[in-house]
């Protein structure tokens, strides 16, 4: 039998166009997107995002073309997504830093394309031209002021925005291999929006922070779009530094922060190092952190210095939000990643197929009102993707006595050392506790055909030997668990929401 929430959560009927009506009819005066000095209110917003439709269909943007949103978390940056879902366009979210070079590569695999983006970007890209074709047309996110909007006497923006058609092709993280775009619909955000919702009783009275990315999938659906599905204030940084983020917290009376791990670690030592003691912000009463595993030590220096309990977040792309601690959960490592979310369904089966009792591990399987339709052109990875509508996730998990999901690791990842099974999250655990560790990643090498033999990439925090380092294992593991080479390096390869692209470290060491 396959354990639920105790709440469920209903499909919605709806489009995100539908959200921002809905609120701007409600409270047209309340703010809906703070970001510094810039304010707009759900009324405004409502009118902004009509005038920008206005303007995309003006360029020939239908629901056929493709659109990439290159854009930063400002207000253009929400208008610009809700103005794509008021059209119905398939969007595909970009990050700022994308090379002309790997545009080109996405413009053939989309196909018909356009780029909307702040000009300063645009007319970068727009330079290289000559040596890069990329055959596309850009479009300021800016209005130049020369497009009629409905106010003015224009048509109003048409639309073909249904609930179920693709809309999002955000594409996975690519840390453990190739990316692929998940195929998102409408109903998919919004239901997505919901589970937050009635998970932490978020109200209209909230002020939520998104310290990530808004066009990553945990910026965007818990905190674009869990703001407007509780007509929610959404409060943005134009450019991120610790101590803006603790000054907006504290000036904007900020109730949610929704923030990666590294986010969290930046603010609780520039806190630390302050000239004045660290107190927590008064109104700050949830803090979700996903787009990576969180840290114990993260955790704990949050707690201990600025009082943040911080509610970790397990997710995919793919599924959306999966499972998530709780405030009333409390603190403590037995408590894995928290239990599963309102709606979300899990199952952990045996290589049959058959559910395991609890305690046991097997591969993790869910269910849930946020999940993916399809891969984009990969048919085959979306038929492996599911068992009898069941989404396969790919890791290994158990589940406790009281529904808490554990994550044990990544099917596949396990290491295979002279016919004993390594796995690589646990010895990456023992190097963590090092003190003159910062990071560490384990994989499995390929011996000369007889199996594999533990490695590992490390982050030095201070001055640190692999000899010593090695000795400290035999301390701790097993024998066979203990890494037969370290490699130091500066850093570690990261997508921008810190997660560390495994692939690229395999790489990076042959």
């Amino acid at each position: 039998m396959a354990t639920a929430s105790d709440t469920e959560v209903h499909q919605l009927p709806t489009t995100l166009g539908v959200l921002l009506e809905s609120a701007a009819r409600a409270r047209p005066h309340a703010v809906a997107v703070r970001c510094d000095d810039d304010v707009l209110t759900y009324g405004e917003l409502h009118a902004q995002v009509r005038a920008t439709a206005h303007r995309f269909s003006s360029h020939g943007l239908t629901e056929h073309v493709t659109t990439g949103l290159l854009l930063e978390n400002t207000p253009d940056c929400v208008v610009a997504f809700l103005a794509a879902a008021h059209l119905g366009l398939r969007l595909v979210p970009l990050e700022p830093g994308t090379p002309r070079s790997q545009l080109t590569v996405l413009r053939g695999t989309l196909g018909q394309m356009a780029i909307v983006g702040h000009t300063t970007r645009l007319t970068a890209l727009n330079g290289l031209k000559d040596h890069d074709p990329l055959d596309c047309p850009f479009i300021p996110v800016e209005d130049p002021g020369d497009t009629p909007s409905p106010e003015s006497g224009g048509d109003e923006p048409p639309t073909t925005a249904t609930p179920d058609a693709p809309f999002l092709h955000q594409y996975t993280s690519g840390s453990t291999g190739e990316p692929k775009a998940a195929v998102h619909t409408q109903r998919n955000l919004a239901n997505g929006g919901d589970i937050y919702t009635r998970a932490y009783g978020i109200t209209a009275d909230d002020r939520i922070l998104a310290a990530v990315p808004l066009l990553h999938s945990f910026g965007m659906v818990a905190g674009l779009v869990t703001a407007l599905r509780a007509g929610a204030q959404l409060v943005l940084l134009r450019r991120f530094s610790p101590a803006q983020l603790l000054r907006a917290l504290d000036e904007h009376a900020c109730t949610v922060l929704v923030a990666a791990p590294m986010v969290y670690d930046l603010a609780t030592r520039a806190a630390a190092a302050g000239s004045s003691p660290p107190r927590p912000p008064d109104a700050l009463r949830l803090c979700l952190s996903s787009g990576a595993a969180l840290p114990p030590a993260v955790a704990q220096r949050a707690r201990e210095r600025l009082g943040l309990d911080i509610q970790q977040v397990y997710g995919c792309t793919e599924a959306g939000v999966i499972a998530a601690r709780r405030p009333e959960d409390g603190a403590g490592t037995d408590l894995g990643v928290g239990r599963p979310m309102p709606g979300v369904r899990v199952r952990v089966v045996d290589e049959r197929g058959h559910q395991v009792p609890p305690g046991e591990e097997g591969a993790l399987l869910v269910r849930t009102p946020a999940m993916f339709t399809h891969y984009l052109g990969h048919p085959e990875a979306t038929r492996r993707a599911f068992r009898d509508g069941w989404y396969e996730t790919g890791d290994v998990a158990r589940l406790g006595p009281e529904g808490q999901l554990h994550l044990v690791g990544r099917k596949g990842s396990f290491i295979n050392v002279g016919g004993k099974k390594v796995n690589p999250l646990e010895v990456e655990q023992i190097l963590l506790a090092h003190p003159s560790v910062a990071e560490a990643v384990v994989w499995g090498e390929t011996t000369d055909g007889t199996g594999e033999r533990v490695r590992a990439t490390v982050v030095a925090g201070a001055p640190l030997s692999a000899t010593e380092l090695t000795s400290y294992c035999r301390t701790r593991l097993l024998p066979h668990q203990v890494p037969a080479e370290v490699h130091f390096v500066a850093s570690l390869p990261k997508s921008s929401m810190g997660k560390v692209r495994r692939a690229a470290v395999h790489g990076e060491n042959p």
